[in-house]
């Protein structure tokens, strides 16, 4: 109602009449009011234990030794299309793609993110709007030559988001990426499109999860020659 209330003093509008009579104002105002009514943003989740880990700590939200995280989101639950992003600090080798969940994460522009928000370089207007130094400092921090990100995006299609009372639930949702947990500094946002209250309900700045100094995670290839290597020890002390 607060939100309301804003909108059609903005516009102009007395608010001396009943309560009853706002929707009619709201038209003759020339505006939908409820547009600009939008719900609190999405909220990382996560599995890890240790002090901080997985908390709002009202910059970020710090990853720390978790393998898997999800989002949610106040009202919820809602459906609609939720869209992941990780930024990768700007000074790491950039791989091909990540595994999200169903999808791939690709490249979204081979120019890093480097100033103002986040919804403006991806060319879509999204609530909030993510202000790079809502990020950079504290990736920053952990990983001094960063001066920006390279983003990687997979749309999951439509996805449940579960509201904040069942973060315990989201936190399962989707494994960690692969190499991902290597980049310190890095993020990881979600954004939900067609379906939610807003075209783009993107993370809560403080609820974007971090890379903070977690195991990173290896590269399947990697996993893979490492157990080709450890079974053909035993061979190697035979022969000798």
């Amino acid at each position: 109602m607060k939100s309301m209330y804003i909108a059609l003093r903005r516009r102009g509008c007395s608010l001396k009449l009943p309560i009853l009579t706002l929707l009619v104002l709201a038209l003759a105002c020339g505006g939908t009011v409820w547009a600009d009514t939008v719900g609190d943003p999405l909220h990382g989740q996560c599995n890890g234990t240790g002090t901080g880990t997985c908390s709002d700590n009202g910059t970020n939200t710090p990853l720390g030794n978790s393998t898997t995280f999800g989002f949610t989101i106040s009202p919820g639950p809602q459906t609609g299309d939720l869209i992941i992003d990780l930024l990768v600090p700007n000074n790491e080798a950039i791989p091909l793609s990540f595994g999200v969940g169903s999808g791939t994460a690709t490249l979204f522009s081979a120019t890093a993110w480097t100033s103002g928000d986040l919804d403006t370089y991806l060319g879509i207007s999204a609530s909030p709007s993510n202000p790079i130094g809502a990020y950079l400092p504290t990736t920053q921090s952990l990983d001094p030559g960063a001066t920006g990100f390279f983003v990687f995006q997979s749309d999951l299609g439509t996805q449940t988001i579960p509201g904040n009372s069942g973060a315990t639930a989201a936190a399962g949702t989707f494994n960690i990426p692969a190499g991902f947990g290597a980049d310190l500094g890095g993020y990881i946002l979600g954004f939900c499109g067609t379906g939610c209250t807003s075209p783009f309900v993107a993370t809560a700045n403080s609820g974007a999860l971090v890379v903070n100094g977690n195991t990173p995670v290896p590269e399947p290839a990697s996993l893979t020659l490492l157990g080709l290597g450890l079974i053909g020890v035993p061979f190697l002390r035979r022969r000798k």
